[in-house]
């Protein structure tokens, strides 16, 4: 969990089939961040230990990136090798696939794109080429996990309300896997179904590769009419884990 107190951010750790809470103290203070600081969770498999990475640029386009382990409970710092872009594209839902985790990134030129990935066996960063524009359009909305592949959500300018889903086959290679129509807000992605938000604030979702969608059932008192818009509410992918995210000595320390 993320947000901001006070003008801070603020960062913490919830498990809720444990009904664990961690708060996390940032290692780099927040008064050095220059652009929005980018946060992703994921588990390295190979150690089977829960991460939080953290990255940021300061005001002299300095990259900085920290990786927190839930079973070391530490901080690694340090400076990864990437080029300056100017903006970091959404993620619907998640970009979380086998261990690593995928960004579409942006520089000065709409064209310029290219994927950075984090592996988190490794802690290591990496940037490969990214989906070319001859193929695919220059209004790409960000990356999502699609039937355990990245894909990229891409605006469809031929069709009024068009998307065009793009899986990533290898580095470089994207095959179109679906072009549909939809009036509403999307959300999040889950298997090969788009979380949707309705303008009276229901929850949809809509299965891309059936055309068929079903309205989820939630109502709660507390979402706004603007629901469907940015701010307005949020859905996250959830995979239910009964590891751990503290230690026996934070344990303790509670008690």
């Amino acid at each position: 969990m993320v947000g901001e107190i006070d003008r801070e951010v603020s960062c913490a750790l919830w498990n809720p089939a444990t009904r664990e809470v961690k708060p996390l103290h940032l290692p780099i203070p927040v008064a050095t961040i220059h652009d929005s600081p980018v946060f992703v969770f994921g588990l390295d498999p190979l150690a089977y230990d829960y991460k939080v990475v953290y990255f940021h640029i300061n005001n002299l386009c300095e990259h900085y990136a920290s990786v927190y382990s839930c079973s070391r409970d530490l901080w690694r710092i340090f400076k990864p090798k990437i080029l300056y872009f100017t903006d970091v594209k959404h993620t619907f839902g998640t970009a979380y696939l086998n261990g690593t985790y995928y960004w579409l990134l942006t520089g000065g030129r709409h064209s310029n794109y290219t994927i950075l990935l984090f592996d988190f066996g490794s802690e290591m960063f990496k940037e490969i080429e990214g989906p070319g524009h001859q193929s695919i359009d220059t209004n790409m909305l960000g990356l999502m996990s699609v039937d355990s592949s990245i894909a990229i959500l891409n605006l469809n300018l031929c069709t009024v309300f068009a998307y065009d889903i793009w899986v990533m086959i290898q580095p470089g290679v994207w095959n179109k896997l679906v072009t549909f129509q939809c009036f509403f807000r999307i959300k999040s992605c889950y298997d090969s179904s788009l979380i949707l938000a309705t303008k009276d604030s229901q929850p949809v979702s809509y299965d891309v590769r059936t055309n068929k969608k079903r309205h989820l059932g939630f109502q709660h008192p507390g979402l706004r009419k603007d629901a469907e818009y940015d701010g307005g509410c949020g859905v996250f992918y959830y995979k239910e884990s009964l590891v751990k995210i503290k230690r026996r000595e934070d344990e303790d320390l509670d008690h």
